[in-house]
Parts: structure tokens; C-alpha cells; sequence
């Protein structure tokens, strides 16, 4: 008898590990359709750059920065930055941005290097809605963004 008991409880605790599972795999399934949502709600507020072009010389005091106000405005931009996670390429196109990581520093491990060079992403917004921390940060901003480097960074903050 106390081996039927024991045969159950062992099933039971299987079923209990597949519930979690499934449950977990389900709750990371909408994470992940939440997080690659094409479109911005326009309810959702992004924070606008606060860029004024130098009042002497009507021109802005940083490429970024006239990088970011030109992208606010879905003009057409170019920018390649170099920083210490590595050198990314932008590019601003009719409120579309394309953010590309072209090198990773050095230091970086080859794994990290595979997982992550030459990757990019799209991102879409609308005229006046451009969230700078798109450039200026490597994870901030990207929720309303699509492409392979939102994915492989997505996968190493998950599995970090």
C-alpha cells in the first residue's frame, strides 16, 4: 500500500512540475508578444528630448543631439557612436529607427561577440515621440522595437 501512496504522490508532484512549467512558458509567451508589439499605444508617453539648437549658431552642440532632434522630427539621420559596450550604427528614416551594433568592445568574449555583432533592430515611432534612450542606452526604449538584436539581447537578460 505504501507504495501506491508513494506512486501517486510522485505523479502528483510530476503534474505539479508540468503546471509551473507550463504556466511559466505561457506567462513568458505574452511577456514576449507584449514586448514585440510593432506600434507604440499613443497613450504610451515616451520621453521627447529636450534638444534646443545653440540659440548663437542655430546648430545643435552634439552630432547626438542632432541626431536625436532630427529623428524626433522623422527627418532622414545618420549617426555611429563608439561607447564602452561598443560602436552602433543609427538610422532615422520617416520615424523609423534602425539601431545596429557593429563591434562589440574587445573585452567582450567571443560568445558575446556571435550572439550580439551585426545584429539590428526597427523601431517605429511618431513625429515628436522619439525616445532618446534609444541611443542613449543599450536596453531603455526598446519594448516598442523589432528585429534580431532585440531578440538576442532579450534572450541574455533571460538567461543572464
Amino acid at each position: 500500500m505504501a507504495t501506491g501512496n508513494t506512486n501517486i504522490t510522485g505523479k502528483n508532484a510530476k503534474n505539479a512540475t508540468t503546471a509551473i512549467l507550463l504556466a511559466l512558458t505561457v506567462s513568458l509567451l505574452i511577456l514576449l508578444a507584449g514586448c514585440s508589439s510593432p506600434s507604440q499605444p499613443s497613450s504610451v508617453k515616451n520621453s521627447t528630448p529636450s534638444i534646443q539648437p545653440n540659440t548663437t549658431t542655430g546648430e545643435c552642440t552634439s552630432e547626438t543631439e542632432c541626431f536625436i532632434s532630427a529623428a524626433n522630427n522623422c527627418d532622414n539621420a545618420n549617426l555611429t557612436l563608439t561607447d564602452n559596450v561598443g560602436t552602433f550604427q543609427y538610422s532615422a528614416s520617416g520615424c523609423v529607427l534602425t539601431k545596429t551594433l557593429v563591434i562589440l568592445n574587445a573585452n567582450e568574449t567571443p560568445e558575446m561577440k556571435n550572439a550580439l555583432e551585426g545584429k539590428n533592430m526597427t523601431c517605429i515611432y511618431e513625429t515628436g515621440k522619439f525616445n532618446s534612450e534609444l541611443v542613449t542606452s543599450l536596453l531603455s526604449g526598446i519594448e516598442y522595437c523589432n528585429g534580431d538584436l532585440k531578440e538576442a539581447l532579450g534572450e541574455l537578460v533571460l538567461f543572464s
